[in-house]
Parts: C-alpha cells; sequence; structure tokens
C-alpha cells in the first residue's frame, strides 16, 4: 500500500498492546542520511484539561511500528510515552 503524507496525518495511532488510541499523527521524523522515515511525532490530547486544545507531542521510533493500516496506525508502546519538548511541526514552519 502506498500513501501520502497527507493520507499519513489523517489516521489515528493506537498502542498495539492495550488497543488504546495514543493520538493522531501530526509529523514524521526523516533521516535525511538514509532518505528513510526514522520516527512518527504524535499528538497527545491532555487528560486533565480536555475543553482545551493544547496537544504534547510524543514520538515513536519507526522500530516501534507494527503495522499502517487503512485507518489507523498500530504501534508497540511503553506505559510512559516519551513525551518531546515543544518544536514547530514542519507544517508550522512552512506557513511562518
Amino acid at each position: 500500500m502506498k500513501c501520502s503524507m497527507t493520507d499519513l496525518l489523517e489516521k489515528s495511532v493506537i498502542n498495539a498492546s492495550n488497543g488504546n488510541k495514543i493520538g493522531q499523527l501530526c509529523d514524521i521524523e526523516l533521516d535525511t542520511g538514509s532518505a528513510c522515515l526514522s520516527a512518527l511525532i504524535v499528538a497527545v490530547r491532555n487528560k486533565s484539561t480536555p475543553f482545551i486544545a493544547k496537544c504534547e507531542k510524543v514520538r515513536i521510533d519507526w522500530c516501534n511500528i507494527r503495522i499502517i493500516g487503512k485507518d489507523a496506525i498500530l504501534v508497540d508502546c511503553a506505559e510512559e510515552l516519551c513525551f518531546i519538548n515543544e518544536q514547530k511541526n514542519f507544517l508550522d514552519k512552512l506557513w511562518n
């Protein structure tokens, strides 16, 4: 199956071990040396403030991706997610 970045950004990211939704894919990380996808950046809603649109971002390494399906991406994920510092994603950098 081939898909574009736009197709990827519409997919939910699901923890394969428990079936819980981690969040929505918001960016990808590329290794420019090998021209390969190295990680997914996932926007995770803060559960303590569900009505505020602020999301934290989690980095999921390529080796933890189980399958990229038609509707969702299944990943193997530790109990503790690896949150990353707030940084502008590709689209933010493009438009700002």
